[in-house]
């Protein structure tokens, strides 16, 4: 179960993805074979038996969405009918527009402006309307290549070939998911073995529309899976030492990077873990 989806990284490598969605502010793509290494150490191995998708914002319909056969099949409809239009008239039509009410449809308005977005910041529909944070033309037409660099392709035809590759890729389990935030207690249960992925905002980093969940909210969410009986893994760019003090351990999955990029992560990783 992941409370916090996101683009839903390390739920689409647990079921089989070569390949991550798309770019997204924080996402846990690069991590995957340490978490998936630390998973299965904790007793969870391979494919789940079932899976949850959860988030406060508009992930909570998409990332489900992008997993499940049948609802990715219309996902690709609509998206390979926007990729018949120029990107910058559907761009133009969708920002600021209100939101579709058809979950499939919903998801492939998304996913075409969050693929569109500047180094994957995150697109939000605050009142119901799309807000896309800005139109990256090179992602939207491509580049020509240079004598240093090779050419770029358009993004929203490269994101269908991602999604039509799950067929192949992903098992099929079941899965579900909703929009929620984290710190909700409605329907929390566990039915036999259980792993909770946290991955909340991290503390002094760029936030998610619709998605704030500050480090007490954490804390409690944490501890009311545990109480249920499900381990949890949290990631973090610190250990979080409330959990650590009632006897959680902590451990640094990446130490960071030291290059120059203003597209990489440089801050470290650290996961959280139940007792």
């Amino acid at each position: 179960m992941e409370p916090c989806c996101g683009s839903a990284a390390v739920g689409l490598a647990l079921l089989g993805a070569r390949r991550p969605l798309l770019p997204y502010q924080g996402s846990k793509w690069r991590f995957r074979k340490g978490l998936l290494a630390r998973f299965a150490s904790l007793g969870f191995a391979g494919v789940p038996t079932a899976m949850r998708l959860d988030d406060a914002g508009p992930w909570g319909v998409v990332a489900a969405a992008c997993a499940d056969p049948s609802a990715r099949h219309h996902v690709v409809e609509h998206l390979a009918d926007m990729a018949n239009e120029n990107p910058r008239t559907v761009y133009d039509r969708l920002h600021g527009a209100d939101v579709s009410t058809e979950p499939s449809r919903y998801a492939a308005e998304f996913l075409f402006l969050q693929r569109l977005a500047f180094s994957g910041k995150a697109v939000g529909d605050p009142g119901g309307r799309w807000a896309s944070p800005g139109f990256n033309t090179s992602s939207a037409f491509g580049l020509a290549g240079t004598e240093r660099f090779g050419p770029v392709k358009p993004m929203v035809p490269s994101l269908i070939r991602v999604l039509s590759g799950y067929d192949e890729q992903l098992a099929k389990v079941p899965v579900g998911g909703t929009r929620r935030s984290a710190a909700s207690a409605d329907g929390l249960h566990v039915d036999g073995p259980t792993l909770v992925y946290l991955d909340p905002p991290y503390v002094r980093s760029t936030g998610y529309p619709g998605g704030a969940l500050g480090r007490e909210e954490v804390v409690a969410v944490a501890l009311r899976w545990t109480a249920a009986g499900a381990s949890v893994v949290i990631s973090e760019g610190e250990a979080v030492q409330e959990l650590v003090d009632l006897g959680w351990s902590a451990e640094l999955l990446d130490a960071g990077r030291q290059d120059t990029s203003r597209f990489r992560g440089k801050q470290k990783e650290w996961i959280t873990i139940s007792p």
